[in-house]
């Protein structure tokens, strides 16, 4: 796949709400344990927080990992097995939780951005490939070549595991419920949040259901708050 070598690395996605009682110490608990807690996983690379502008849910966060299929290794299932009594307590109060692990299938441009779009695409049956060769082709080099591209820096497609994301852990207990999870998700890092709404503007109006896509969500938009590099990720 262009713009992506190898095997593609994973990614563990986080879109969620919160109980406002508890965004002090949720934003605490972030910064000072949970992101070290994953970032000591082996395969785990780096860890971002983001905090929405616009509509949406209000928090994305994503790990990036040297392969999905570290999201089930027995390092990972331990460690989301047991959870702190810190981690107990903000993942109660959790609200409109999607959690999906995915694999970074395409990745064009460079840099990281001070904002982020993101929005859930839905392959039709059997278009897939044909999806896929259209955003990786066609898409994403338009976007990024286009006039004001300036302002967008990086283009992803991250496909859903649903074997992957749907595994039953004591984390998930706590929040209630099923999560929710993304099919593929497109995400494109830009300059500031004006211009992530714009090239969210310039993906929905792409004619992606002419080429194999069943549906495209709504852009959300979000400023980035922390970047964290892991061990493995230096």
């Amino acid at each position: 796949m262009k713009g992506q070598k190898g095997e593609p690395k994973g990614v563990l996605a986080i879109w969620n709400d919160l109980d406002p009682k508890i965004e002090t110490d949720y934003h605490e608990w972030y910064w000072q344990e949970h992101l070290l807690e994953r970032l000591a996983i082996p395969g785990f690379l780096t860890a971002r927080r983001y905090e929405g502008v616009g509509s949406g849910p209000k928090y994305f966060s994503f790990y990036l990992t040297t392969s999905v299929e570290v999201l089930r290794t027995p390092e990972y299932l331990q460690r989301i097995h047991n959870p702190t009594e810190w981690t107990r307590r903000c993942m109660a109060s959790f609200r409109n939780m999607n959690r999906t692990a995915c694999r970074q299938t395409i990745d064009l441009g460079r840099g990281i951005g001070s904002a982020a779009v993101t929005m859930e695409i839905e392959a039709a049956a059997g278009q897939g490939d044909s999806l896929r060769r259209k955003i990786s082709d066609l898409l994403f080099p338009e976007l990024l070549k286009s006039p004001g591209a300036t302002g967008f820096l990086r283009c992803q497609l991250w496909e859903g595991d649903p074997g992957i994301t749907d595994q039953k852990t004591a984390e998930q207990a706590l929040r209630g419920g099923e999560d929710k999870r993304v099919n593929w998700v497109v995400v494109i890092e830009a300059s500031s949040a004006a211009q992530a709404e714009k090239a969210g503007q310039r993906v929905g109006a792409y004619p992606l259901t002419q080429g194999g896509a069943k549906k495209v969500g709504p852009p959300y938009v979000y400023r980035l708050l922390h970047y964290l590099q892991g061990p493995d990720g230096r």
